[in-house]
Formats: structure tokens, sequence, C-alpha cells
């Protein structure tokens, strides 16, 4: 008797997951490196500091995604994640620059991890309690509520 393998479960010809793969590792070099031009280019910064940003930036990428990928204690999911900057949260940064300066903009950083580090167990606990209606329309919200900022960003200050 030949047990049925799901979909999700079937091996990828060569010729098909090549193209796919490489398609993944180009955008994980690419999503680093826009979103350091696309912070340096709003706060004007120095080539040299866009270099040391990026170098910074991929240094940080590749030691969260090993910390996911390979776990340490509690933390990290232990499966194959690539931890890259993330659009929402370059734009709010961008942004915080813009009105209050790089210093609060890196601090808020630092503020945000603290509370996320701080919020995540009793987050795990009570996730379950939300349908996915809920989360998905909080997404939406978050997204929406980050056009203005992204229009701001391409259109430049309006004042």
């Amino acid at each position: 008797m030949t047990a049925t393998i799901a979909p999700v479960d079937e091996r990828v010809p060569a010729g098909r997951l090549v193209p796919l793969a490489l398609q993944h590792v180009l955008a994980m070099a690419a999503a680093p490196v826009s979103t350091v031009f696309l912070t340096a280019t709003a706060l004007r910064l120095s080539p040299a500091e866009t270099a040391s940003v990026l170098s910074a930036v991929l240094v940080l990428c590749g030691a969260g995604s090993l910390l996911q990928s390979l776990g340490v204690g509690n933390v990290g999911a232990r499966l194959p994640f690539v931890m890259l900057p993330g659009g929402a949260a370059t734009a709010l940064f961008i942004q915080i620059s813009a009105d209050h300066g790089p210093a609060v903009a890196g601090g808020s950083v630092l503020l945000a991890a603290a509370l996320l580090l701080a919020v995540v167990p009793l987050y795990g606990r009570i996730v379950r309690l939300f349908p996915p209606l809920v989360m998905g329309v909080t997404v939406l919200l978050i997204g929406i509520a980050m056009v203005r900022v992204a229009a701001q960003l391409i259109t430049g200050p309006t004042g």
C-alpha cells in the first residue's frame, strides 16, 4: 500500500526549484540593502555612514537568522527563518527620525524591543483567544495607517 503524499510535502523538480531558490536569495540580499539606502537617503547620511549602517544591518540580520534558526534557550523558533528589516518598521523609524531626530528613533527601537520581550509571554497565552478575523483586521489597520507615512516619504514634506 502506497502512502499519499500531501502537495506541501512533495519533492519539487530541480528545474522548478532552482529559479525559485534564486529568487528567494536575491530577495534576501535586496531587502537589507534597499532598506539601508532608503533610510540613509531619508536621513541624509554620508557614504561612509551608509556603509557602516549597511555593515551593521547585514551582521544583525545574520545574527537574528542564526538565533531564530538555532535557538538559544527559549528564544528562537528553531525554524529556517531569515531575519530581514521590515517595511513598516523602516517607515516608522524614518518618520520618527524626521520628526524628532535619529537618536530618538534609535531609542524608540530599543524601547519597542524591550516592551516586545516583556509582553511576548502574555501574548503567547492569549493569542489563541483572538479569531483570524480580528488578527486580519488588526494587520489591515496597521497597514492603512502606514500609507500616510509611505506617502510622505514619496512626496516629501508638505509644510
